[in-house]
């Protein structure tokens, strides 16, 4: 068994990056699980949420990510998602904005156009508000 995980994330608008990690946490639609060094071989549909990159007890790189799907495979895990966002990327005060009209929607249907939209927009903006801070979950 191997100590470390190979970890591929890409999306159509993002030039894909790899890590050697000891985990990756994925927020998978059915719920958000590690993959460590042999991990049983899945395919999981993903959410809106944080993906977290261990590469050791203390040093970790955060995404957004938005639907998709994670592959894992032996030691290798590729993500394959509608959008990825690092966390460096995102502008916190945008994230919180649009969290802002998102709430708004959900507190006045047809404020923000239905209400789906609104819950998605919020999620989506939760998500890139924790990557920003580092927040796993």
């Amino acid at each position: 068994m191997a100590e470390r995980i190979s970890i591929e994330i890409c999306s159509p608008a993002f030039r894909p990056v790899t890590h050697e990690a000891e985990s990756v946490i994925v927020p998978g639609e059915a719920g958000v699980f590690t993959v460590m060094p042999g991990h049983t071989p899945v395919l999981a549909s993903l959410t809106s949420g944080v993906l977290v990159v261990r590469e050791s007890e203390s040093e970790s790189t955060f995404y957004a990510v938005h639907g998709g799907f994670a592959e894992v495979r032996e030691d290798t895990v590729r993500i394959l998602a509608e959008e990825v966002e690092p966390a460096e990327s995102i502008d916190r005060r945008a994230a919180e904005a649009e969290l802002e009209r998102a709430i708004e929607g959900l507190k006045k249907p047809g404020a923000y156009g239905d209400m789906a939209a609104a819950e998605r927009a919020a999620v989506r903006s939760r998500a890139r508000i924790q990557a920003v801070d580092g927040q796993e979950f």
